[in-house]
């Protein structure tokens, strides 16, 4: 069994609806890119929501609207909360790192 931990770099750099990949984390609301942040940092929704003084319910709120803002639909042979997470570390030298 093999398995494949990075997509091909031969991947054309834009999604199907025009927004380049290097550009996704642009959409992100500030709390939707803090809760990014808080995952990459390998927290759970409820790590998140305590660390934010939230709901359970708002982070899963926040994580479900990064994931449509990013275009990573449901798929049973991806993670997107991995998914997710890369795309942030891949633009994080373009962003402040989190503080708190």
């Amino acid at each position: 069994m093999t398995t494949t931990l990075f997509r091909p770099t031969s991947e054309p750099r834009k999604r199907w609806d025009g927004v380049r990949r290097d550009r996704l984390l642009d959409q992100l609301s500030p709390r939707e890119l803090e809760v990014l942040a808080l995952m990459a940092e390998g927290r759970s929704n409820r790590a998140i929501g305590e660390r934010l003084a939230v709901e359970l319910k708002t982070v899963e709120t926040h994580v479900s609207r990064l994931f449509t803002k990013l275009a990573l639909n449901e798929d049973r042979s991806e993670n997107r909360r991995v998914l997710a997470v890369l795309t942030f570390l891949d633009q994080a030298p373009r962003l402040e790192p989190h503080r708190g």
